[in-house]
């Protein structure tokens, strides 16, 4: 039996591919094919309906996701233009999480690049459907067979054709339709339907008897109707394809050109007949539950993107999971617990707001003034107990310290970043408490200049960048006996204080212990905190060396007191001499901090990423190999760590991903301590 499709109304499609292949034009093309623009935009003239933003103008690629709806019938398709540069796929994998399904597309000139591994990669992972389309077949040097054998060599015998070109660069004329058995060409007066031209009447036969016997497997009654001769419907064929194309069995492939148009028609039409709605998993009452798109259901919505506006403010971009949705809807956030008033709602045309009344499951809203919603919130009626939220960041490749050109310029600097982290997932901001400097972690170079330049732009910030400060440690040499003593006569009440210490080593990364061995109250109990006190601000102030100092157990074994003198800023004070006497006495080891890094590569380049380790002072602790993939783990000095993602990300073309985290403290050698 042919199973039927879950088609709702309302579906979001992701573009994702590498940078150059023409995702923003086939966005345009796909509005102007569906009667929303009368003609597209140009992404090199800043025309296109996403290109108001002067960054992307200026480094001439998409820096965020920008979307657009279309119209095919009654249906609605979201399209989501995701950015193709690697430092940007953070925005790729939050259009991935929400998107029913993805449009893989590749240049007929440039063919399967690194790029294009990583994309696809990334997409199987968030276990979205696939449809490839080959762009540029109108550009010169185009190659369709070429393009296919190298989507085939990534993809593998999934791969399934639903269209050839007819003819190449500027011999280009249209498309051979496999499922309905016809040629499609384009001139002045629009799609033309016609029968295959002989020319290509052979490889079309052979190509679409491979194709139908690749989707009639999906189902026993038409496998066995196709045996006995039987040619099933086209509404047959596609309800199959539809199903394996969700479970991964089939990845179709369309083609054509989005500056000339040729075959965006049929890719819309293609996308509404077989794009299924995918569940969205959330976690209720603790227990993982996946939400179907039911338009019927209570409503929940997830956020997505968050805008910052100069002129509306802050929009937070949300899918409708379920239910459905209307402009005065009163929600809850479930992380907040608190009550979110929607006061209007809209979608996404480009960069305009178009009002609306009511959203379905499965659509994309934007709503305005939702000032504690944040990327990855859950909005749903009170009541309802549930959590989830979209992919975490990425590992970030690149850490810079930011230090600004004036004095007092921290809080203008940290209130600005916290602003482009809210429309930016992908860039976190901290501060360092060795350096005191507010640090970013980015994704790469081309995600640090756009950075600054918005920074810049935005709020008239300058800053420059240097690298963050390597936190080193000093713990004590040896084990000895400390007396720390003060006293002071000023007139009036003087200060007293005796404490008499044993220090001793522990384990670097162990806490630190206070051991209280007073006898016959020679230091009262009052003051007994004092002393611990004295002793852990003595640490933090740093040891000989100037670093803070870490791993030691200090125990109170005697002391001396006043009866009018002695007072708890006295103790904390001769406490603190007690530990710096010990440590000027015995000498201190310098420490750095030990990562535990996991690499994940593909196979092939483990040679080379091991290598790289070696030469970083690191210490393989364990291989494992997974089918094509390779999991290396090893401690890592920290120092030996700036730009390792970038370095990973060269060595691995864009394939590697780290996980990096303390592992231990460690001796740190000479070159390190002066640097």
């Amino acid at each position: 039996m042919v199973p039927s499709l879950s088609h709702p109304k309302a579906r979001t499609v992701a573009l994702v591919g590498r940078s150059g292949v023409g995702k923003t034009s086939l966005l345009e093309a796909l509005v102007v094919a569906t009667g929303g623009l009368d003609r597209p935009g140009k992404v090199e003239e800043g025309t296109t309906l996403c290109g108001t933003d002067p960054e992307e103008r200026k480094h001439q690629i998409s820096l965020g996701i920008a979307m657009a709806p279309v119209w095919v019938g009654g249906d609605k398709l979201t399209i989501l233009d995701t950015p193709g540069f690697i430092d940007f796929h953070g925005e790729v994998e939050r259009a991935l999480d929400v998107a029913d399904v993805a449009v893989l597309v590749v240049s007929a000139v440039d063919g399967v690049q690194a790029d294009t591994v990583v994309v696809w990669h990334l997409a199987r992972e968030a276990g979205v459907p696939v449809v490839v389309f080959v762009n540029c077949l109108d550009a010169e040097r185009a190659n369709f067979e070429s393009t296919l054998s190298a989507l085939e060599r990534l993809i593998g015998p999934t791969l399934a054709p639903l269209e050839l070109p007819m003819g190449e660069g500027a011999s280009f004329e249209g498309i051979i339709d496999l499922l309905a058995d016809e040629a499609i060409t384009y001139g002045v007066g629009g799609p033309q339907h016609g029968p295959i031209p002989s020319g290509f009447a052979e490889i079309e036969a052979r190509v679409r008897s491979s194709l139908l016997e690749a989707i009639v497997v999906g189902d026993d009654s038409l496998t066995e109707r196709y045996l006995e001769g039987e040619v099933p419907s086209m509404e047959e064929l596609e309800a199959v394809l539809a199903h394996l194309m969700v479970s991964g069995t089939i990845v179709p492939v369309a083609c054509g050109s989005a500056i000339r148009a040729v075959g965006i028609d049929r890719l819309a039409s293609l996308l509404d007949e077989i794009a299924e709605s995918r569940p969205i998993p959330v976690l209720e009452d603790g227990n993982e539950v996946p939400l179907s798109r039911d338009s019927d259901a209570d409503l929940v919505l997830r956020a997505f993107k968050v805008i910052v506006d100069p002129y509306v403010g802050r929009i937070v971009v949300m899918e409708v999971v379920s239910g459905t949705i209307t402009s005065d809807a009163s929600l809850v956030n479930a992380r907040t617990k608190s009550e979110e008033r929607l006061h209007g709602l809209n979608y996404l045309f480009g960069s305009k707001l178009i009002p609306i009344d009511k959203g379905y499951a499965g659509d994309v809203v934007a709503v305005a003034k939702l000032n504690n919603v944040v990327v990855g919130d859950l909005l749903t009626r009170r009541g309802r107990n549930m959590s989830g939220g979209l992919v975490s960041a990425p590992t970030p490749a690149l850490s810079v310290a930011l230090v600004g050109s004036s004095h007092g310029d921290d809080d203008k600097i940290a209130t600005a970043l916290h602003r482009l982290a809210e429309e930016d997932p992908s860039l976190r901001v901290r501060h360092d408490p060795v350096s005191r400097r507010l640090v970013i972690d980015v994704m790469g170079d081309v995600h640090l200049q756009v950075t600054l330049e918005r920074l810049r732009r935005r709020f008239n910030v300058e800053v420059a960048t240097t690298p963050p400060s390597v936190e080193l440690f000093e713990t004590i040499a040896a084990a000895c006996d400390a007396e720390g003593r003060l006293k002071k006569q000023t007139g009036g009440h003087g200060q007293y204080a005796v404490v008499n210490l044993k220090i001793e080593p522990l384990e670097p990364t162990a806490s630190f212990e206070f051991v209280d061995a007073v006898v016959g109250g020679a230091v009262p109990r009052q003051y007994i905190g004092a002393v611990r006190n004295g002793v852990e601000k003595a640490m933090t102030h740093g040891g000989p060396k100037g670093h803070p100092v870490v791993g030691l157990r200090a125990t109170l074994v005697d002391g001396k007191h006043h009866s009018v003198d002695s007072s708890e800023a006295a103790f904390e004070t001769a406490a603190s001499m007690g530990l710096r006497a010990a440590l000027e006495e015995v000498g201190t080891t310098v420490l750095e901090r030990i990562m535990v890094v996991t690499t994940t590569v593909p196979s092939e380049h483990l040679g080379d990423v091991l290598n790289d380790l070696s030469v970083r002072r690191g210490r393989v602790i364990g291989t494992e190999h997974e089918e094509l993939t390779a999991v290396v783990t090893a401690h890592v000095p920290e120092a030996e760590l700036h730009r390792y993602g970038l370095e990973l990300r060269n060595i691995t073309s864009g394939r590697g991903h780290v996980r990096i985290a303390l592992h231990h403290l460690a001796e740190a050698p000479k070159t390190v301590t002066s640097r």
